[in-house]
């Protein structure tokens, strides 16, 4: 394969950075257009729904704008380089900037999966002085190398398309497992901030609840962050059951510091943090420390660990609404206390764990697969891009049937791979939909004689003409 190098901006027809409208005014926020952030960014290939939604005043008003189908989305503020492309019109904040390439040079597809390969480089690229940033100038002058002919260009694509698809279908799968969790939630206990279902509720300042927070031990003394005990930092809390953490910290941390473990069940708050962690909870299914970033509430009688996580991680805007302290709006110990918590009947609790314990399941044999296929797929992405890469074309044939004309089927063994694929005796397609298409271009090619019937052994089979 010939590779070509450009730069982001000589490859860009337009890159702009999404808006955030002001939230002081709740119409910008009561619609249903897609505004994506870069938590809506999880894997998947295709970005086309969000968790918050804008409204056609916000657009009306110039307060944010759509960005057009093909454009490649890449988070620009915080984690540096997670990527979607856009299918059908939507929006996004301002921590996202979207790249709309000349699709007479490359790819949409072949971009967004270079993104993917090189999001250490965007990293490196960013601004971080105070904040990772990766602002526009940045991003153009950012060098591209990928493969200079379209055909190459569409071979890496399909090879990488093929296990996309398949993650695509994990973080589905999760995201739907997840909606279903949410939805039992409220069924069973109602809107967990107004108490809809009329509850006793009790504040955490109450004897029944333990809460505190922890410490980060001097980074000055490396052996305190050289053990194996879980460390939970504020971005550790994402929502959900804590396996492990991204640091850990030593005995040597526990003895001759302020720093605690704590139980396993115990539910875990962010107090502060970048973008929108403040607020964000997390439930440990181990024994860990965490730093003071992070408030913890002891597991009691009162409630079970899976309902109480549920509640506050449900109860996340109302968290986030509560915080003081300036531009940060930082949660305390003290806010904390304050806020209420809904006391259902124990058996209303233990029909929920039971319930939540079946989804958890299911999601972690989910996860466990998104993270082998990411690692298969990091391996491939990095072989694609490799001038030595040589793509088998049988394997992507597929892919290529979506985009190639009737002319480039007649090209090298196109034809017979054509012919084979949609064989009965020797099924290859993955999608009723590649069906359809074969059979169409099966007809074309049949009318303009490129493929002719035959009679074998009293039996009509289809021939490629030579």
């Amino acid at each position: 394969m010939e590779f070509v190098e450009y730069t982001i901006g000589e490859l860009a027809l337009e890159v702009k950075t999404g808006k955030t409208p002001p939230t002081s005014n709740p119409e910008y926020f009561e619609g249903e257009i897609p505004w994506i952030g870069p938590s809506d960014l999880k894997g998947q290939k295709l970005a086309e729904d969000s968790e918050r939604k804008i409204s056609d005043v916000a657009l009306e008003d110039k307060k944010a704008f759509l960005y057009q189908s093909g454009t490649v989305l890449i988070s620009t503020i915080g984690d540096i380089g997670k990527t979607a492309i856009v299918k059908k019109p939507v929006a996004s904040n301002q921590q996202l900037t979207g790249i709309l390439v000349n699709e007479e040079i490359i790819l949409p597809e072949l971009f967004y999966y270079w993104i993917r390969l090189n999001k250490r480089v965007l990293e490196n690229k960013a601004n971080t002085s105070v904040l990772s940033m990766l602002n526009n100038k940045l991003i153009k002058r950012i060098r591209v190398v990928f493969p200079k002919d379209f055909e190459d260009q569409y071979k890496v694509v399909g090879r990488l398309n093929r296990i996309q698809e398949l993650i695509d279908k994990r973080v589905e799968t999760i995201q739907l497992l997840d909606e279903y969790i949410r939805s039992a939630f409220f069924e069973i206990f109602g809107d967990p901030v107004t108490n809809s279902k009329g509850f006793k509720q009790l504040s955490l300042s109450h004897k029944k609840f333990k809460i505190t927070s922890g410490i980060t031990p001097s980074r000055k003394n490396e052996s305190y962050f050289s053990g194996n005990i879980p460390w939970a930092k504020s971005t550790d809390m994402k929502g959900e059951v804590i396996k492990n953490t991204e640091e850990t910290i030593s005995d040597l941390a526990i003895q001759k510091t302020n720093a605690k473990i704590f139980p396993k069940d115990s539910v875990l708050i962010a107090m502060y943090g970048q973008g929108k962690t403040r607020g964000n909870v997390g439930l440990l299914d181990i024994n860990s420390s965490c730093n003071q970033a992070c408030a913890v509430i002891f597991p009691n009688d009162l409630v079970t660990p899976h309902y109480l996580f549920s509640q506050l991680k449900y109860s996340y805007d109302y968290l986030r609404s509560i915080g003081k302290g300036g531009n940060q709006n930082n949660l305390s110990l003290e806010t904390l206390k304050r806020v209420k918590i809904n006391i259902p009947p124990s058996s209303f609790q233990e029909r929920y764990s039971s319930l939540f314990h079946k989804i958890h399941s299911q999601q972690r044999i989910n996860n466990q697969s998104l993270e082998i296929l990411e690692i298969f797929f990091k391996a491939t992405l990095q072989n694609a891009f490799s001038p030595e890469s040589q793509i088998n074309e049988e394997e992507v044939f597929e892919s290529l049937l979506q985009t190639f004309t009737k002319e480039d089927l007649k090209q090298g063994e196109r034809l017979k791979h054509l012919l084979k694929w949609i064989d009965c005796k020797e099924p290859r397609f993955s999608q009723l939909e590649s069906y359809d298409l074969a059979w169409e271009r099966l007809r074309e090619l049949l009318e303009d004689g490129s493929i002719e019937q035959i009679l074998d052994e009293n039996e009509i089979k289809l021939k490629v003409v030579e």
